[in-house]
């Protein structure tokens, strides 16, 4: 009952956001160096992902939830409002500046870490585990906010870090659930994103914000970790490391040849400007990361 709960609470409190976003006039800016093809999605209420993260948290707190499951994403998603209202007070679609923004994730990921992780090691299923010590903080501190950016930068197509992140969670679920100890806020999670992304899928009546993606990729890292799953992370996520590759990819080769690998970055916009629909590229990268969850979930089941 709690999932189904879940699902019309971020499903009527979405509708009601995007009602109450258009009075107030927090609609989505659009970067000026971003395909020519979304000009018309200047002005889209956005930040819409602070309801489904309310709503998450909510469950995940009645449910008795892992502590730092809740308040990880309560965390990054109040980084990502700040980004959101900075961009909106600015009038500026990049909001905060990036090294200050990641500082401030590198801290959130410290704070979780040293607070509530108490691991030392590694596991990478069907070959062994790795005691590595102190060097595990660092890797998780690492891995909390390269996954909270990752879903952020693959969050820029309609639907795309939505339908991204439900086959990574719905997946992760799959293998708890033949582990005989199901984890619910995945399906908590699920259920209130499902809810928003009727209203995310093109054209998108609402955004999610940096206040949905931080929030989503730092749960994706977090419970990867309570699950020993972080080097399955690499599959379940996917698309998001591609996206974030991508964009690393292209500012290395900018800035070492003066060339671009990609005609744009992210990779997603790298499609577009070749020619394929917005709907074609959502589809295709969350039918990919789909099959690599299957094969992660072969791997692992």
């Amino acid at each position: 009952m709690d999932v189904i709960a879940a699902f019309f609470l971020s499903f009527f409190g979405t509708y009601i956001y995007i009602k109450l976003a258009r009075r107030l006039g927090i609609g989505q800016l659009i970067k000026e160096d971003g395909p020519d093809l979304h000009g018309y999605k200047q002005g889209t209420p956005t930040m819409g992902g602070v309801v489904f993260v309310i709503v998450s948290v909510a469950f995940m707190m009645l449910e008795r939830s892992p502590s730092y499951l809740w308040i990880g994403v309560l965390s990054f998603a109040l980084l990502g409002m700040v980004d959101d209202l900075s961009s909106l007070v600015k009038k500026d679609a990049y909001g905060m500046r990036a090294r200050t923004k990641f500082i401030v994730q590198i801290l959130i990921s410290t704070a979780l870490t040293f607070l509530f992780i108490d691991k030392d090691y590694v596991k990478i299923q069907g070959i062994g585990v790795y005691h590595i010590g102190w060097l595990y903080k660092i890797f998780a501190i690492l891995l909390i906010t390269g996954s909270s950016n990752a879903v952020n930068i693959t969050d820029g197509l309609d639907g795309l870090s939505s339908f991204t992140s439900l086959t990574a969670f719905l997946s992760i679920f799959a293998v708890t659930y033949s582990s005989g100890s199901p984890e619910r806020s995945l399906l908590i999670i699920s259920a209130s994103l499902l809810g928003f992304l009727f209203f995310n899928i093109k054209p998108a009546k609402v955004f999610m914000g940096d206040a949905g993606s931080l929030a989503l990729g730092a749960y994706l890292a977090l419970i990867a970790i309570e699950n020993d799953l972080e080097i399955a992370l690499l599959f379940f996520g996917g698309i998001f490391v591609i996206e974030t590759l991508s964009v690393m990819i292209q500012v290395l080769s900018y800035k070492t040849r003066r060339k671009r690998v990609f005609l744009m970055a992210p990779i997603h916009h790298h499609f577009e400007l070749k020619g394929w629909s917005e709907e074609r590229v959502v589809f295709s990268f969350t039918a990919f990361n789909a099959l690599l969850s299957i094969i992660a979930l072969g791997w692992l089941t």
